[in-house]
This record gives structure tokens, C-alpha cells and sequence, in this order.
């Protein structure tokens, strides 16, 4: 109990960028390993997204919860098909479990019928926008405000939650069973090994033999399950380390991008900018002031 206490002290979100998409029933995500968690509102259309293979309708007026690690695909069915969505990590991380969901009951997706939680993403969207000193405190308390909003409609769905907390993880337990019945284990240790060993520069030939597999099954398996290549999937690693080491540490940005392999910090940084959508510059006075 009180490594729980201490685990539940030490959660914090990290937030790390908010923007809003607006796209037609053309729209495709393909099937992707999410590098880190996405809160998403949904202000006008409709849309099918798979979350660990189970089909999730969503409709204006929705908040969707994807967690990080979660395989996610979508298509549009609306021309006008609006969301913001919000990127951020969490200090608290279990092997095999999503903190939120498991310890808060925190749901992939809830009714906001009083437009109660939109101010919140409104304002993070806002303060994420503009120049003043406040900014980062109001992002950081208005994502807390979005998340403990979830945790209530998580609680008022279990009656009582004592009780319906074994029925919920054996749910939970056999729908990560079913997604991981269908994903392919070769794909899956390497993306493993990358987890663990996020700062280091790609090695094909060792991802090869912990896969088993020749390198243009390597590259079409990979991109089958992730939805992106391998390449592509470490840089989001690096930038996801890079974020967190901007936030915790006070190293140089040069000396960041030499630990992640960038020689050009140049380089590094647009890289940086592309994922996370600031600059490092930018990211580390957003998150500080």
C-alpha cells in the first residue's frame, strides 16, 4: 500500500504539444504504437479509431483517451471531421499496464454532454498559443483538470468501484490478450528493445537477429505493425527522450542531440520540431515558464 501511495505522489503529466486537425472522410491514420499519450475532443463529424484492435465510434462532444503504447488506427467518415488533440507522458509508467486505466479507471472515452471538460482543452489549446509568463502553469493544471474529469466518469461507472474492480481488470487482461494474439511476437521483442534502449542510433542487423528475420521482412513486418519504418519509429523515441531530458535536466540542447547519436544539432532540432511541433529551444522556456 504505501509503494502505491508513493507511486500515486509521484505521477506528474508532461505535457508536450496541442493542436487542433480538421479533416474530410478521406482521412486514414495507419495502425501506429503510440510514443506517448493523446487526449483527444471531438468538436464536429465522426470517426472509426481501433484502440488495441477494439472498435471505438466517436462523435461530437466525446473526449477519447489513447494511452501511451496503445496501437491506434483511424478513418474519418464525415467531411467534417474536427478534434484537438493533446500529446503528453507520464512520470508513473507500470511493465504492462496504463496507470490511468488500470489504477483510475480512467475509460478510452467519455460524454462530455455539459461541455464541461472542452473549456479545459480550450484553454490549454490557448495558453499552448500565446506569450504569457503563466502559460505552462495553465496547461499543466488544465490537463490535471481534463484528467481528473476522466477519473470521476471512470469512478461513476463502477458501482461501487471496490467491488468492480476484479470484474474490470479481468476484462481489461482478456482484451489485451485478444490484441495481442494479433500482433506479430518478432515485431513485438523488437519494439521492446527499442523501448528500453531509446537513445540508441539504429542497428538493423542486430534488430534482424532479435527478429529473426532478413531486413526487407524486418522493414515490411515493422511497417505492417507500427505503421511506420524503423528508422522513423526510433527517431520519435529519440524525440520523446530529448523532451523529457529538456524538462528534467539542464543540459545543453547540444549535448542531448550528441547523447541520441545527432551530430548536428542543427539537424537534431528540426527533427525535434517536426515531432514534437517547438523547437527544443522553444519547448524548454515553454516548459519552464
Amino acid at each position: 500500500m504505501e509503494n502505491m501511495q508513493s507511486l500515486f505522489y509521484s505521477l506528474r503529466f508532461n505535457f508536450l504539444y496541442v493542436d487542433v486537425y480538421t479533416f474530410t472522410r478521406m482521412w486514414v491514420y495507419p495502425t501506429t504504437v503510440l510514443p506517448y499519450g493523446l487526449l483527444r475532443y471531438i468538436f464536429s463529424g465522426e470517426a472509426d479509431f481501433w484502440l488495441d484492435g477494439r472498435l471505438i465510434h466517436v462523435r461530437p462532444n466525446q473526449v477519447v483517451y489513447l494511452p501511451e503504447g496503445a496501437t491506434l488506427d483511424c478513418k474519418a467518415l464525415t467531411d467534417d471531421f474536427k478534434f484537438m488533440s493533446i500529446r503528453f507522458v507520464t512520470t508513473v509508467r507500470l511493465q504492462s499496464s496504463d496507470f490511468l486505466s488500470d489504477y483510475f479507471h480512467v475509460e478510452s472515452l467519455a460524454d462530455d454532454d455539459a461541455r464541461q471538460v472542452r473549456g479545459y482543452f480550450e484553454a490549454i489549446y490557448q495558453a499552448a498559443t500565446t506569450h504569457s509568463r503563466g502559460r505552462m502553469f495553465r496547461i499543466r493544471g488544465n490537463l490535471e483538470l481534463i484528467i481528473a474529469w476522466l477519473a470521476e466518469q471512470g469512478e461513476a461507472s463502477q458501482a461501487p468501484a471496490v467491488l468492480e474492480t476484479q470484474p474490470y481488470s479481468i476484462e481489461r487482461t482478456r482484451r489485451r490478450a485478444q490484441s495481442a494474439a494479433i500482433r506479430d511476437p518478432r515485431i513485438q521483442a523488437v519494439e521492446d528493445y527499442l523501448a528500453d534502449h531509446p537513445k540508441d542510433k539504429l542497428d538493423l542487423k542486430l534488430l534482424c537477429e532479435i527478429a529473426q528475420v532478413s531486413e526487407p521482412s524486418l522493414r515490411r513486418l515493422f511497417k505492417l505493425q507500427t505503421g511506420k519504418s524503423p528508422g522513423h519509429y526510433l527517431r520519435e523515441l529519440h524525440m520523446l527522450t530529448a523532451a523529457r531530458e529538456l524538462l528534467v535536466s539542464e543540459k545543453r540542447i547540444s549535448d542531448i542531440a550528441y547523447d541520441l547519436g545527432y551530430d548536428d544539432p542543427n539537424y537534431f532540432s528540426r527533427v525535434f520540431k517536426s515531432i514534437i511541433g517547438l523547437s527544443p529551444q522553444d519547448y524548454r522556456k515553454v516548459s519552464r515558464e
